[in-house]
């Protein structure tokens, strides 16, 4: 405690040189830094058994955070931090799981690393969720205390700390921290050098597991002075696990099965940060089987319905190909002249599937023929084309279409009226005259 005590002495002290002597801060700041980073790590009890993690959900009660078309930031946390939860406490018994909230409610930022060192915690997890106003911006990234190196990640930090505005005392809670202020982001990037190989370690290990399995760009590990880790005594790290604003993603995080997903890349990393710092070769449990089963059967049921809806889209939009060309078509040639011509052959209309063109004729059992059904061919300028299929109906003909795309997939539907080709749009009419 004494030497705690200290480092803070010493923080107060490059506060109130700030202050006074601007330019002799920036002098004597890398011989402070060294001093104090020395003296603080050394004096750390260094335990071999990782025990305690605490779970910080973003945001809370009158501070929604990011707010998507259909989220908010602060139950998209809250929710993928039970789930978190529940798989350490059910997967790692050892462990014990701390949270800073389990109810929509606001923390105060100081308050919630101030939670994990009264707990003495292994290790500090912050949850949220990105946003910004290009909706095509994605992905995951993690971030330890430090220097934020780029003004995206300076963004972030500002975004994610906007919060201290609205608390009460903030000026004695978070020591005159200026956002704005050089001389306050160096300070703060301080306080978890300690720690700070850890955190980007076990930064990477999530990034790592949100690569493998989070259908999400990887944005990478990155530092930036976040108010909720600055003062956490245990490598802590802050997560974004998506953007909220970008609409597919807003989707995958609002998801049980998504939220799933991200809490076991999460959990994963964690088993394996474990292993590392407590020296085990446990083994770790995949991510398939992390998953609830009612959750995993519900995301493959709303896979084939998503499927067969995409199937029926691009069904109506074959149709609606198909009647554009035949539009097309027919402004070059007198439909109604050619429609009295085919009338008087007496003969019934017929949709196929054209599948094949060839410049000398095929044998009716070549092997490219395999599977097909009644098969017909027909010269067009010197080219020979093959059908398959008969039917009455364009619906008929679009369906045994999907077959035959199988193995052709350029195949099309056309129209025949006494073995002569005609426009798909000549054959609707003579059906409907009919």
């Amino acid at each position: 405690m004494q030497q705690i005590c200290k480092v803070k002495f010493f923080f107060n002290n490059i506060n109130i040189l700030m202050h006074k002597e601007r330019n002799i801060f920036f002098t004597i700041i890398v011989f402070i830094y060294t001093l104090v980073v020395c003296e603080y790590a050394s004096t750390q009890e260094v335990s071999n058994v990782f025990d305690k993690v605490v779970i910080d959900a973003g945001h809370g009660g009158n501070k929604p955070g990011a707010i998507g078309s259909k989220y908010k930031e602060k139950d998209v946390t809250l929710a993928v931090s039970i789930k978190l939860g529940k798989l350490i406490n059910e997967h790692l018994k050892s462990v014990k799981v701390y949270y800073t909230r389990v109810i929509d409610q606001d923390i105060d930022l100081y308050k919630r690393s101030s939670i994990a060192n009264k707990l003495n915690a292994d290790l500090f997890l912050s949850i949220h969720c990105n946003s910004a106003t290009n909706k095509a911006a994605s992905g995951t990234e993690t971030y330890a205390m430090g220097l934020g190196k780029t003004e995206s990640n300076l963004e972030v930090a500002k975004k994610e700390n906007a919060e201290i505005l609205t608390e009460n005392n903030a000026i004695q809670n978070y020591e005159g921290f200026d956002m704005n202020s050089p001389e306050s982001d160096i300070l703060m990037s301080l306080y978890q050098n300690a720690y700070l190989h850890n955190s980007l370690d076990f930064a990477a290990k999530i990034q790592s597991q949100y690569q493998k399995n989070v259908p999400f760009k990887n944005r990478g590990v990155h530092q930036a002075n976040f108010v909720v880790l600055w003062k956490a005594a245990m490598p802590a790290v802050l997560t974004e696990i998506g953007f909220i604003s970008n609409p597919k993603e807003e989707e995958y995080l609002g998801s049980e099965y998504g939220q799933w997903v991200i809490a076991s890349c999460i959990f994963r990393a964690i088993c394996e940060y474990r292993n590392k710092v407590d020296n085990l070769k446990e083994p770790i449990m995949e991510i398939e089987d992390l998953i609830p089963q009612d959750v995993k059967e519900k995301e493959k049921l709303r896979q084939e319905n998503e499927k067969l809806q995409l199937e029926l889209a691009k069904n109506e939009q074959e149709e609606t190909t198909i009647q554009k060309e035949q539009d097309t078509e027919n402004k070059n040639q007198s439909t109604n002249d050619s429609i009295q011509n085919i009338q008087k052959s007496g003969t019934d209309v017929v949709y196929r599937i054209q599948f094949m063109s060839s410049p000398n004729k095929v044998a009716q059992n070549d092997s490219r023929f395999a599977d097909l059904e009644d098969l017909f061919a027909y010269q067009d300028n010197g080219i020979w084309k093959y059908t398959a299929g008969m039917f009455a109906t364009p619906k008929e003909a679009l369906d045994y279409q999907k077959r035959v795309k199988v193995k052709y997939s350029d195949a099309f539907v056309v129209a025949f009226y006494k073995g002569k080709r005609i426009t798909i749009v000549e054959a609707q009419r003579l059906q409907k005259n009919q």
